[in-house]
């Protein structure tokens, strides 16, 4: 059972939902992604079709993120491990033991 509130949707008991204003701006272009417009998103079960149906995009939507986390190495390197890039281990510790 999803819970009644989260940064992005808010549901009752009677298992109607409404999106924040986060979770419009975070989750619209997702699921568009799968054809679906958020706006037509109005219970938990409709919810819970769409995350299914948006699944498939999910690593594209996260790379499309991604362009939000700045340039400094750390992030490089979270965006590299996210999205399973490759990543030099012996150079990512001696660049992060600079920063220390």
């Amino acid at each position: 059972m999803e819970p009644l509130s989260t940064p992005y949707y808010l549901a009752d008991l009677d298992g109607n939902l409404r999106f924040t204003e986060q979770g419009r701006k975070e989750l619209a272009p997702y699921f568009a992604m799968a054809g679906i417009d958020v706006r037509t998103i109005k219970t938990v079960p409709e919810y819970r079709r769409a995350r299914e149906k948006a699944s498939p995009y999910f690593m594209a939507w996260l790379e499309q993120r991604t362009v939000e986390w700045g340039d400094s190495y750390q992030f490089n390197l979270l965006k590299a491990v996210t999205l399973g890039m490759p990543v030099d281990g012996d150079q990512a510790l001696s660049e992060l033991n600079k920063d220390i």
